[in-house]
């Protein structure tokens, strides 16, 4: 853990002063967070450590939650629809899950293919509604993404790059396909996009916003439906 939040605000650091305190401060506000509703959503767990199939790992990237504080500031430049469902997309240990329940989106669901980060994005949710009840709904499901089946009722889908380049490419071909099934208004939200020439020029998903803060980078599109 100590190693993690070192390399973190190395990386921080070379990017400025002004980038550098909101890292510090979003690195106090994960602790405040967690200690505040007792919760374990911080210790990053590496690649060979899940409980996942050696296949699968070679797609997967290790579990990284995205910062409280980068996930307010990206949710407060845009306006989204709290009446559909927000979907994190490799939801951990359920951090954005509660972060999206506080922010008032209505059904909340996270989609995680470890069992074991499952058990304690459950236990962090059981936690986090008996200190802070909400009318959010909050549902967490273990499943291989490419497993997943949309039934259109999803509007925004958030993810911290949790796979390599052929599994996100296949992921954006499932969204594709449920645009045209299902077609509606949709937001895709990705912190730390590795692969944006995926999304070059899309005829459905176009980018509106890129946005930094701190170290993070958040790209943004939207589908107009």
């Amino acid at each position: 853990m100590l190693m993690a939040t070192a390399q973190f605000m190395k990386r921080a650091f070379t990017k400025g002063p002004s980038n550098s305190l909101q890292s510090v401060l979003s690195v106090v506000d994960d602790y405040a967070f967690d200690r505040r509703h007792q919760l374990d959503t911080r210790s990053e767990v590496a690649i060979n450590d899940l409980d996942i199939s050696d296949e699968d790992k070679q797609h997967a990237d290790k579990y990284k939650p995205t910062r409280a504080r980068y996930f307010r500031k990206i949710m407060a430049k845009l306006d989204l629809p709290r009446d559909g469902v927000f979907v994190d997309v490799g939801c951990g240990k359920g951090r954005i899950l509660l972060l999206a329940a506080e922010h008032g989106f209505d059904r909340v669901v996270g989609l995680e293919i470890s069992p074991a980060l499952c058990e304690i994005a459950k236990r962090n949710v059981a936690t986090f509604q008996e200190s802070t009840p909400t009318a959010s709904s909050i549902n967490v499901v273990c499943t291989n993404i490419l497993d997943y089946q949309m039934d259109g009722s999803e509007t925004v889908f958030f993810l911290y790059s949790p796979f390599d380049r052929p599994v996100t490419d296949s992921f954006l071909r499932m969204i594709r396909q449920s645009l045209t099934d299902h077609p509606r208004d949709l937001w895709l939200i990705i912190d730390e996009f590795r692969f944006p020439e995926l999304l070059k020029d899309d005829e459905l998903l176009k980018q509106s916003l890129v946005y930094e803060y701190g170290s993070a980078i958040f790209h943004v599109y939207h589908h107009h439906s």
